[in-house]
């Protein structure tokens, strides 16, 4: 194998099955076993897949910390990037002090860690 590849389904699909989206059973088991229906075919077989839950301007605390993109102070106005981030705020403004919304934040950003832990990933 010479070639990796960064797997956006595996990053959506993650987010997705956190978030609460309905129907996403399968398509995370898809992901969790190393996405062998995108990679299997190029006989790079599932160690071609890099697996990630976020990348770049989207950090992890800000995937479970906003509904939407907030890139206001890059200067760019909040026009870079795509709009749909599949993040969720869980039912609070960004910054709170509620203990029940930051442990709730806590608790989701290690169970992404665990998730991304336990996939088939790339050696």
């Amino acid at each position: 194998m010479r070639w990796t590849e960064w797997n956006g389904k595996y990053r959506d699909s993650v987010r997705k099955f956190w978030r609460g989206e309905p129907g996403q059973v399968s398509e995370m088991a898809s992901r969790l076993a190393g996405s062998s229906d995108i990679f299997s075919g190029s006989d790079r077989g599932v160690y071609a897949s890099i697996n990630f839950a976020t990348a770049r301007r989207l950090y992890l605390r800000d995937l479970v910390s906003y509904e939407q993109k907030h890139n206001e102070a890059n200067g760019e106005n909040n026009q870079d990037g795509h709009n749909d981030n599949i993040s969720r705020n869980w039912a609070s403004r960004a910054n709170t002090d509620d203990p029940a919304v930051v442990a709730m934040r806590y608790r989701l950003m290690r169970t992404f860690l665990a998730t991304l832990a336990f996939s088939q990933a790339c050696r």
